[in-house]
């Protein structure tokens, strides 16, 4: 079992730093406009280009799980500051929404540094298969070098379907919650009037009688 230097783990706190901070900016970053897009631009190459140092410190199985402790971590960790200094943040809609929405945030640009973790590696797998048939007939080194980029590409592809497919759940989740409360907001106003209807007749009956 190789160990892991100590040093190299500078790089997972440094991602984690990176995608707390992301939370920091304005929520308009994905708008049409040439310094929010710079921002957010230098913001995924920061996270591909840490994702690929990773892939040759920690290797791929134990990158990995690196990057996805670092990225579940990161969202507990801005979801904490959130709660607890909400007046620093633009917060629009419910608090269940911006929750919803920084997580996002965090996972999209995490699935960045896996996927630079990803090409890394495939990178280095290629170069492998390279090494291993120099000295195999020219027609069999195209073919190994054809099998392994098409591994390559399914195992990347997978990567951003599965990346996606965790993003349109949390998008699924965000507009039901969004729906249930604005169907208890109208139930609530509902009660609200016919309480107050029934409270002015009493009153008329009253004054009837009277």
């Amino acid at each position: 079992m190789i160990e892991i230097k100590k040093i190299y783990f500078i790089f997972p706190l440094l991602l984690a730093f990176l995608l707390v901070f992301s939370n920091s900016l304005n929520t308009n970053i994905f708008a049409n406009s040439n310094y929010t897009f710079l921002v957010w631009f230098v913001l995924m190459l920061m996270s591909f280009v840490i994702g690929w140092v990773i892939n040759y410190s920690f290797k791929w199985e134990k990158g990995i799980k690196t990057i996805f402790i670092v990225i579940f971590s990161s969202i507990f960790l801005s979801l904490v500051l959130v709660a607890l200094f909400r007046n620093s943040f633009d917060l629009n809609t419910t608090l269940l929404g911006n929750f919803v929405l920084y997580s996002l945030r965090i996972f999209v640009l995490g699935s960045i540094s896996i996927f630079g973790l990803s090409v890394a590696e495939n990178i280095k797998n290629e170069k492998i298969a390279i090494g291993k048939t120099n000295e195999e007939p020219e027609n069999k080194l195209s073919n190994n070098s054809d099998f392994f980029i098409k591994e390559a590409k399914l195992r990347a592809e997978k990567i951003i379907f599965d990346a996606e497919k965790e993003a349109n759940k949390i998008n699924e989740r965000k507009t039901q919650i969004e729906i249930q409360l604005r169907e208890l907001i109208h139930t609530e106003r509902e009660v609200i009037r016919n309480y107050e209807s029934i409270s002015s007749n009493k009153i008329e009956n009253n004054s009837t009688t009277d």
